[in-house]
């Protein structure tokens, strides 16, 4: 069986103490404050203080933000048996209101699936599988997101934009913290910076000017020596209109209704 990669990257984002809400990237020419930033050079600190409040600056502007519509595609390694490390493929498609409306369809190299959240349940679905399982959830999507890793063990879809923006970065358990410099990402002008803590090395390219959304992100789990790496870049929606029947599950005619159990291990136990 292979081994994903997705715990790691869970537990790198909430050792950050990061927790998150999003919006729509537009495309920019090349930022007026591009001159004023400085490329990373060799006799520079490790870790940067601008590096570091980019972290936080990122965060504010993300809670500023109370619907959006985000697409994403990722490459998700695993580690097979016999060593060879392997990508999983993904797109997926996140709609949110806060603070309590939720919905993310994930399509890619297994059976589509889903998860609605109203405010009062959350549903997660496959409908190629044809099962669904409806259960009651707490008031908002943070407490939603906490509790599904938790009680459940299940990453909620784009888990790390709901572990950003919580207020404070908790820079402590960075080691290193770098600006790369100004790259582009597809259309947009994006300033690149590194990071490095124990466990995982991982990068962020963050949007330049007012609209401080992240653009794409890389981990790479450092526990693991094949170093399988997690890589997803973001498109946004700002204040898009989302009909109301967008946070309702309706099954279909045959599809099964399955029980939710509560996991037996905590995605720490597990990873330990």
């Amino acid at each position: 069986m292979p081994r994903h990669y997705h715990r790691p990257i869970r537990g790198m984002l909430i050792a950050l103490g990061i927790s998150a809400v999003n919006a729509f990237a537009q495309t920019s020419a090349e930022p007026a404050s591009a001159a004023a930033v400085t490329p990373v050079a060799a006799e520079q600190p490790e870790r940067q203080q601008q590096a570091i409040d980019a972290l936080s600056s990122m965060g504010s502007y993300l809670r500023s933000l109370s619907r959006f519509d985000v697409t994403t595609t990722s490459a998700t390694d695993a580690v097979l048996d016999n060593g060879q490390t392997v990508a999983f493929l993904h797109e997926t498609d996140l709609k949110v209101e806060r603070p309590n409306r939720l919905r993310a369809e994930i399509t890619g190299s297994r059976s589509p699936k889903g998860m609605i959240y109203d405010g009062r349940t959350f549903t997660i679905f496959n409908t190629t599988e044809g099962y669904y399982s409806r259960n009651p959830a707490p008031a908002t999507i943070d407490l939603l997101v906490r509790e599904l890793s938790t009680d459940y063990n299940i990453d909620t879809p784009l888990a790390d934009l709901f572990y950003w923006g919580n207020g404070k970065v908790d820079d402590v358990t960075l080691t290193s913290a770098l600006f790369i410099g100004l790259e582009r990402v597809d259309t947009r002008w994006c300033n690149h910076y590194a990071y490095q803590q124990k466990g995982a090395d991982w990068e962020l390219w963050i949007q330049s000017g007012t609209r401080q959304l992240p653009c794409r992100m890389a981990i790479v789990d450092t526990t693991q020596d094949a170093r399988p790496r997690h890589v997803v870049t973001y498109h946004w929606k700002l204040n898009p209109e989302i009909p109301a029947s967008t946070f309702t599950f309706r099954p279909a005619a045959n599809a099964k209704a399955i029980e939710l159990k509560p996991a037996s291990r905590t995605p720490y136990e597990e990873s330990q």
